[in-house]
């Protein structure tokens, strides 16, 4: 972080800030600057509070030059937009049509505070990644508009995107430190975790467990070459098989790497997994393991599932499984519970983990109107460090900032399967 200052109300920048914590005692970082772009983080004595991008002087439509507008992103994943100068005084009160590109965002109706900043209002979530790849942004209201260029844009959004996980984590952290001094019943407190996903269709949707993002306030994904998380919503889900399809707010970096598939999985092949064991202990950059198909059903022959012997660990859960080809056969979902094993029956299991199998994955995908990619007849085997580079190309680092209940947890350790 750079530099830290004292919010001041007479700034244009720092006042957009005045919307999440008018209070003095709120302090900034700037966490990112380019291409008159300024990224900002704000915490409070007491709490984590936002993130927020701010760009100045660039509006060229009503006189309306000495603005300073920007985005911002709460703690709790909303997207807000914010301005201060004339055009913002003259909408405020008004019925104003927010468009990107000719294209309608949204109807808004912009309020000002009494420090000057009006608060434009708050962003639909599915369109983010509308505003990172467009040109400009609009405001239209009855006899006057403001617009305001976007370049720039993806590359501050997704820096916003990457504080505001941080805040999350640092929120997370503090209320997990906070002791309990008593009473009747005790909230569940926010936690962060992290799972495995990969890219699915060019359009950036990411394949993973359902249980990576159940329960979540908040999700991020964040893939290789990806200078930031990125804000994610679920887009379709399925219990019974444990799957779940993710897509980002905003675009990926570049290109998304999409694997291939097979339906089926052979008794004895080789396979190879990739994911985020042990996020902030193990390689932030991802794992890569090798096995065997060690079983073609799961436990109590459960065929949903196929059984390997690469090593799972926490985080690997939504994880790809490939052959020697790079073509997925399986999802990486659960680990047997070493702990509840040794309690049951004296012994400790030994790389005794579970995959579904590529055609349940395929049929969900289907369903959701994605048609899993296949690669070319006779494509050849890849060689170790090139399977490796593929598998993290296409690998997706997914988190989740969300309530965990302690109970729920302990009976969690009791099954002979846990997530992976």
């Amino acid at each position: 972080m750079r530099t830290r200052r004292a919010i001041r109300a007479v700034a244009a920048g720092s006042v957009l800030w005045a919307w999440l914590a008018p209070a003095a005692s709120a302090q900034s970082d700037i966490v990112w600057e380019k291409d008159g772009w300024r990224v900002q983080m704000l915490v409070s004595a007491k709490s984590a509070l936002g993130c927020q991008a701010i760009k100045g002087f660039a509006s060229t439509h009503d006189a309306s030059r000495s603005a300073a507008w920007g985005f911002i992103s709460t703690v709790k994943g909303q997207w807000g937009l914010a301005m201060i100068g004339p055009a913002a005084d003259r909408m405020a009160g008004k019925r104003i049509t927010i468009s990107v590109d000719n294209e309608v965002l949204q109807v808004a109706h912009p309020r000002r505070l009494p420090n000057g900043l009006t608060i434009i209002g708050l962003l639909p979530a599915g369109r983010m990644s509308a505003v990172a790849s467009g040109r400009s942004l609009t405001f239209t209201a009855p006899a006057t508009s403001a617009e305001f260029s976007l370049a720039g844009a993806a590359a501050a959004l997704a820096a916003v995107s990457k504080c505001a996980v941080a805040v999350r984590e640092a929120a997370a952290r503090a209320t997990d430190s906070t002791p309990n001094t008593g009473g009747a019943t005790s909230k569940p407190s926010p936690r962060l975790s992290a799972g495995t996903g990969f890219y699915v269709s060019k359009a950036g949707d990411v394949l993973t467990n359902a249980h990576v993002v159940q329960g979540c306030g908040s999700i991020a994904i964040k893939g290789h070459g990806d200078a930031s998380s990125r804000p994610a919503h679920v887009r379709a889900t399925d219990a019974n098989r444990d799957l779940a399809l993710v897509t980002g707010e905003t675009p990926p970096s570049r290109p998304p790497t999409v694997l291939s598939w097979r339906r089926e999985t052979r008794l004895g092949e080789q396979i190879a997994i990739f994911g985020f064991p042990y996020l902030g202990a193990l390689a932030s950059s991802g794992t890569f393991t090798r096995g065997d198909v060690t079983a073609l059903a799961g436990i109590a022959d459960n065929q949903l599932h196929f059984q390997l012997s690469a090593p799972v660990q926490q985080g690997n859960s939504g994880g790809p499984v490939v052959d020697e080809r790079a073509q997925v056969v399986g999802v990486v979902v659960a680990k047997l519970n070493a702990l509840a094993v040794a309690r049951a029956g004296g012994d400790i299991p030994q790389n005794v983990n579970f995959a579904i199998k590529s055609a349940e994955a395929i049929s969900f995908m289907e369903a959701s109107g994605i048609t899993a990619a296949t690669s070319s007849p006779g494509a050849a085997p890849l060689t170790g460090p090139d399977l490796a580079e593929r598998l993290r190309d296409g690998a997706v680092l997914i988190t989740c900032s969300g309530a965990t209940n302690a109970k729920a947890r302990r009976a969690e350790g009791e099954k002979l399967t846990g997530p992976g």
